[in-house]
């Protein structure tokens, strides 16, 4: 039924969230929840960019993963973008930053799963799964193997965890560290006073007494101008050799080269990664096959509940943004998160 002009004279909210996986769409359930509380909107949803084309000069609201860069000057009235993405480095563009609409990410809603993701890999590591996984496969009995690693199978109890980057993965990180009997640092942009779980927070140009301190380190910074590349060779040489990376940030916090080298050359004994500088992961990268290596397809924050809680968290600021009031998980365009 075409609209009538009363209709098209109402504030507009568009949810663009196509996904080629069902567990990355949007619940049936979560929908009728955004309908109901936004009544004041007329909603429309676009099952395509050209779709999208369409209708973004007369959105308010966006609900999407992002916005492309070709968009950005037809959304002439858009005012609010909220994205069910918790990193928003892929979302601020250019363009984008040069408007003033605001922008909200679902940071937090895959925290949990993202700090049980990181603690998998470390134990796949300090534990020797994955030599006993791969030799699974073959029928090999490996204890020996196993056994004479270096460095040898060891706990986690008394070890110390260094966490790169504090927010709410972090955070959920090192209260579990914590249970499992670890001595947590964390390092943030300006240091301060150490949050539960965390025994002593340093300010980022102290990071170098974690790098050399760290048992395993974990990185889960977002991705901006300041932390693209941090951890380079000086950084990774700094490590103990018997020191495990975890990096469920983004791939391009890591010089990918220079990992490479420490992994094969042991400046480190091995590293658990679920991000990377180019995803999907080459056939050809030298990381597939590297045995002190663990590789995951960037799912650490995956979960059955993830859009819902999204949609949840929409919900909230959508009840804000009526209001006028300050939004949840608003990005700060001087930081980029």
């Amino acid at each position: 039924m075409a609209r009538t002009r009363a209709s098209d004279a109402r504030r507009r909210l568009v949810l663009y969230l196509p996904h080629p996986l069902p567990i990355w769409r949007l619940p049936g359930a979560a929908l009728e929840r955004i309908r109901r509380d936004a009544r004041a909107f007329d909603i429309d949803l676009p099952q395509n960019e050209t779709a999208l084309g369409k209708l973004i000069p007369d959105a308010e609201v966006l609900f999407a993963w992002g916005l492309g860069r070709r968009l950005v000057p037809q959304a002439a009235k858009l005012r609010w973008l909220h994205t069910p993405l918790a990193g928003v480095d892929r979302v601020l563009s250019p363009e984008l930053l040069a408007t003033t609409v605001r922008i909200t990410s679902s940071r937090g809603v895959n925290s949990v799963s993202v700090a049980e993701h990181a603690l998998a890999l470390v134990l796949a590591l300090t534990r020797g799964i994955v030599t006993a996984a791969r030799a699974q496969k073959e029928r090999r009995w490996v204890q020996t193997d196993l056994y004479g690693r270096r460095p040898p199978l060891s706990e986690l109890n008394g070890r110390l965890l260094g966490i790169w980057g504090l927010g709410e993965i972090g955070r959920e990180l090192a209260v579990r560290a914590r249970a499992l009997g670890m001595t947590v640092w964390g390092v943030t942009r300006k240091g301060g006073q150490p949050p539960a779980g965390v025994d002593r927070l340093l300010s980022r140009d102290k990071a170098d007494a974690m790098l050399r301190a760290a048992d395993v380190l974990v990185l889960a910074l977002p991705l901006t101008r300041a932390t693209e590349g941090i951890l380079g060779e000086r950084e990774l040489r700094s490590m103990k050799p018997s020191a495990v990376l975890i990096n469920i940030g983004r791939g391009t916090l890591v010089q990918e080269p220079a990992l490479v080298r420490a992994l094969r050359e042991n400046w480190i004994m091995g590293a658990g990664l679920d991000v990377f500088a180019t995803e999907p992961l080459p056939a050809d990268s030298p990381l597939w096959d590297l045995p002190n290596v663990v590789v995951t397809p960037h799912v650490a924050g995956t979960h059955p509940d993830y859009m819902a809680r999204s949609a949840d968290l929409f919900r909230k600021n959508l009840k804000l943004y009526l209001a006028d009031r300050p939004l949840l998980n608003e990005v700060d365009r001087t930081t980029g998160y």
